[in-house]
């Protein structure tokens, strides 16, 4: 009988902290891509965002993404290895990125990929990000969207 009642109370407590606290999540998963003439780039992010509603309570309000930023040469691989000078940046909405490489003598694919996360601002699916991509004195700028 006892025991009865314990899991009955239990159960009441469980149904009271569920009515009192609304979460509601929201997924913000876009890959963003993009070309020039000489260049291409994809930005994939992954971001969740949480409004907590506590009854009685001021809400609470949470985010989290991770995001992959990968440049590509569409020219042959092996002319990466003859760039002495290279610079790329990429800027959204939520903030960006760069690279620099002084004096490179070539440049290695994993020069060319940038990852990052944490909490904070992310992308929207409208969002566009402006690409600048300069090495050995030229340049190409391009624009990321995400393709529907």
């Amino acid at each position: 009988m006892i025991r009865k009642l314990s899991v009955l109370m239990l159960s009441g407590m469980m149904i009271v902290l569920l009515a009192a606290c609304n979460t509601t999540t929201y997924k913000h998963n876009y890959t963003f891509s993009g070309e020039g003439d000489v260049w291409s780039a994809e930005y994939v992010q992954k971001a969740t965002e949480k409004f907590i509603d506590k009854k009685g309570e001021r809400p609470d309000y949470e985010t989290s993404q991770q995001s992959t930023f990968e440049l590509k040469y569409k020219g042959e691989q092996t002319d990466l290895d003859k760039i002495n000078s290279f610079k790329y940046s990429f800027k959204g909405t939520s903030g960006g990125g760069s690279n620099t490489l002084e004096d490179a003598k070539g440049v290695r694919k994993s020069e060319l990929k940038s990852e990052r996360s944490g909490s904070g601002a992310f992308e929207h699916e409208d969002s566009i990000i402006k690409v600048v991509v300069e090495w050995d004195g030229q340049k190409d700028e391009f624009e990321l969207k995400v393709r529907k």
